[in-house]
């Protein structure tokens, strides 16, 4: 505990405000993530609309993805996550106004545009929020307050719908009462605001001079005389795109070994992931309550468990940390989907969401370092796009599966996809540990 006090004071003010922020904005936005699925069903929708309006918030942040993601270049971190926020606040508030099919459609659009700004500008703002003593420290503490204030969230949220219904003199798990609720996290979401504001971005730092050497070889104003016509037109297309852009298409190797673990988790994810909600209520009769009090103890354990990322990581490095702690969680998710006891499917589910999870940041954290600072926005994006590719059609088809042969086949599926995606993390990152080593013995 004394050592979490002593980093917590080694945080710069704008990392402290930006995490009073995160807490803010997440006690918010859990409610909705908890009721979500309930409230469209109660609604009167049926799950196929359900699965279509999952598609529809993915769908528009990837079409909107590169749009966004050059904007932030022009708006700046702190800016752009304003914008963010203030998209988050009005799509809620337009789903607890107004519950028409269109208007739902229009308010998940609002929340994927949300959702890639989010994913873009986080990361790289708490890069430049921190440094090399308090960096894995700034990404576990955001990851542990998003989780943990997600899961204290969540367990008011049971109250607050109960509170609610009673007012209005409707059933807690009405489209009534879901509709009010909705209305109070649009204007939590938008109170996140002020300590957001109030935080001073940091300037970019410089980027260090390349060696004689490396400048002569990469010289873009070189002749193409020598070179074949085709060539010629293919540098300069290059020489056109983003710079940061170009950055990343530098190193495609790397850049795809980062993106393919995310890629193959939000397929399993988006298969089951976002209905464990509706499992739960079907599978074992829990009402809101205890619904919000199952999730809460979720969220809070994951929360706890992310701060002990780092020092897993000063021992294993950082992807080995990611692919041991996602290989525990394989066997955890099949018991889940096998448990015919509540206590049992709690605790399987309890020990998944720890052990998946528990290491996440430090996956964004490495991405990061790997890239170049004016690069790390697209690499975020490119890492929100493949934890979202799965979102594009895996909810139409989970919801079709779900209709006819139940969720069996769906905890299946996400165990084989999880899997292959911690088999790809070990492959291509399980040596991390050994060549920090051979770099600490033989400095270049």
């Amino acid at each position: 505990m004394h050592q979490v006090i002593e980093r917590w004071r080694g945080l710069e003010t704008g990392a402290r405000r930006y995490l009073l922020h995160l807490a803010i904005l997440t006690l918010s936005l859990s409610v909705v993530v908890l009721y979500y699925n309930l409230a469209v069903l109660a609604l009167g929708y049926s799950r196929g609309f359900l699965g279509i309006l999952q598609t529809v918030t993915q769908a528009i942040a990837a079409l909107l993805s590169l749009p966004l993601w050059l904007g932030v270049q022009r708006l700046g971190l702190r800016t752009a996550i304003a914008v963010s926020v203030a998209l988050y606040a009005a799509g809620i508030l337009l789903f607890a106004a107004f519950p028409q099919a269109a208007l739902l459609v229009c308010s998940a659009a609002l929340m994927g545009m949300a959702s890639v700004l989010m994913q873009v500008t986080a990361a790289p703002l708490m890069m430049r929020l921190s440094d090399d003593a308090t960096r894995d420290y700034l990404f576990s503490a955001s990851a542990a307050v998003a989780v943990g204030l997600s899961g204290i969230g969540n367990l008011g949220a049971g109250f607050l719908a109960d509170a609610l219904g009673r007012a209005l003199g409707v059933p807690a798990d009405s489209g009534e009462t879901y509709r009010a609720v909705f209305a109070v996290a649009g204007i939590g979401a938008l109170a996140s605001l002020p300590p957001l504001l109030l935080i001073r971005e940091p300037m970019r730092a410089p980027a260090p001079p390349l060696p004689e050497s490396a400048a002569t070889s990469i010289n873009v104003d070189a002749p193409f005389d020598s070179a074949p016509s085709w060539l010629a037109f293919a540098r300069r297309w290059f020489e056109r795109l983003p710079t940061p852009l170009r950055t990343l298409l530098r190193k495609p190797i790397l850049t795809a070994k980062l993106l393919l673990p995310p890629f193959l988790i939000s397929w399993g994810a988006a298969l089951l992931i976002p209905y464990l909600n509706l499992y739960f209520r079907e599978r074992f009769g829990l009402d809101n309550r205890a619904l919000g009090a199952l999730f809460a103890g979720f969220d809070v354990a994951t929360g706890l468990a992310s701060l002990t990322g780092p020092a897993l990581a000063a021992r294993l490095g950082k992807m080995r940390t990611v692919a041991v702690t996602r290989a525990i969680g394989v066997p955890l998710l099949l018991i889940l989907g096998a448990a015919s006891d509540l206590w049992l499917a709690i605790a399987a589910a309890l020990a998944r969401v720890v052990a998946f999870n528990m290491a996440a940041p430090l996956y964004d954290a490495y991405a990061m370092e790997q890239t170049e600072e004016s690069a790390r926005p697209f690499m975020i994006g490119l890492l929100g796009a493949a934890y979202s590719a799965g979102f594009l059609i895996a909810p139409l088809i989970s919801t079709f599966v779900q209709e006819r042969y139940g969720f069996s086949p769906l905890f299946a599926a996400t165990a084989i996809l999880y899997t292959i995606s911690v088999v790809a993390t070990w492959w291509f990152f399980g040596n991390e540990r050994r060549q920090v080593r051979q770099k600490t013995r033989c400095p270049p």
